[in-house]
């Protein structure tokens, strides 16, 4: 019961939504991190996999017959038991955010109507993406809530990520019978843009916290791992949009996410915590050979 549970959750990925964390509470709190703040992982952690059991619950109608392998279709997890799980995750994660402030309480409830209104209404209507972004920018808000006074730069990095994650979902949604390329060809040039608009984001926060010129020399590592790796990723799809293509390009986008937060923090010059929010995809990596990202 345990690995099915763990492939429901896409555990991978919790790591990810883990590093949005990190690193929200490192730009909040000018690179430091406190032991409360833990709370907020464990908060951001419940909330993901709750997110990704509640939409194999809603989906599998539509996954017994594209996706039979899946635990609940092929009845290794029943449909009651993954609701159970994915609400009581998602109590876990409102309780330990409260645990932490107010901010981050609120921003937890948004995080949880998000994650419902995706899984249970908007997925397949032209809001779904949209949705899915805004999950994942207030998975990096529940860190930002750290932030006793919070300043203008500090939503850029959550929009970042939030314009990324919109994108990949648009892709996702050929991933199963694949498309031609030149359906996808709006969206992978919107990747590269985004990309190429990491540039001078990073010099705004760079420049905003006092990190300067070295803090621009320290996000160099992680924004050319972004940029070289993603280009891997989404240059093929601009001549081939199969079904392996479209799952890998949606998986690495993923699996990049720690490394544009890791951009981000450096860029402050705080080369260390960066180092530990690149480092959280490690797991994630790992894990992926046993488990789904997708």
């Amino acid at each position: 019961m345990i690995r099915p549970l763990l492939r429901l959750a896409r555990i991978p990925n919790a790591f990810t939504a883990c590093a949005n964390v990190v690193a929200g509470v490192a730009l909040a709190r000018g690179g430091e991190f406190a032991a409360r703040d833990l709370l907020l992982v464990a908060a951001s952690a419940a909330l993901y996999t709750a997110g990704m059991v509640l939409n194999d619950f809603f989906d599998r109608h539509v996954d017994a017959v594209e996706r039979p392998e899946r635990p609940i279709p092929a009845g290794e997890v029943s449909a009651k038991v993954a609701a159970l799980v994915g609400v009581s995750l998602l109590a876990a994660g409102v309780l330990l955010a409260g645990a932490h402030s107010a901010p981050a309480l609120f921003t937890a409830l948004g995080v949880v109507a998000s994650v419902v209104a995706y899984d249970a209404v908007l997925k397949s209507t032209p809001l779904g993406p949209l949705a899915m972004g805004s999950c994942r920018a207030l998975n990096m808000g529940l860190g930002l809530s750290a932030a006793r006074w919070p300043t203008p730069w500090l939503i850029l990095a959550p929009l970042t990520l939030g314009a990324f994650t919109l994108l990949i979902t648009q892709l996702s949604r050929f991933e199963v019978a694949g498309t031609g390329a030149s359906r996808l060809r709006g969206a992978v040039l919107a990747i590269f843009a985004l990309g190429v608009a990491l540039v001078p984001l990073l010099v705004c926060v760079a420049f905003a916290t006092g990190g300067g010129m070295l803090g621009l020399g320290f996000a160099t590592v992680p924004l050319l791992y972004v940029l070289v790796r993603g280009f891997g990723l989404y240059a093929p799809l601009r001549t081939s949009a199969t079904p392996p293509l479209i799952g890998r390009a949606i998986g690495g986008g993923i699996l990049l996410m720690p490394a544009v937060d890791s951009a981000f923090v450096a860029a402050m010059g705080t080369p260390l915590i960066a180092a530990v929010v690149f480092a959280l995809a490690g797991p994630a990596y790992l894990l992926k050979r046993w488990y789904y990202l997708t």
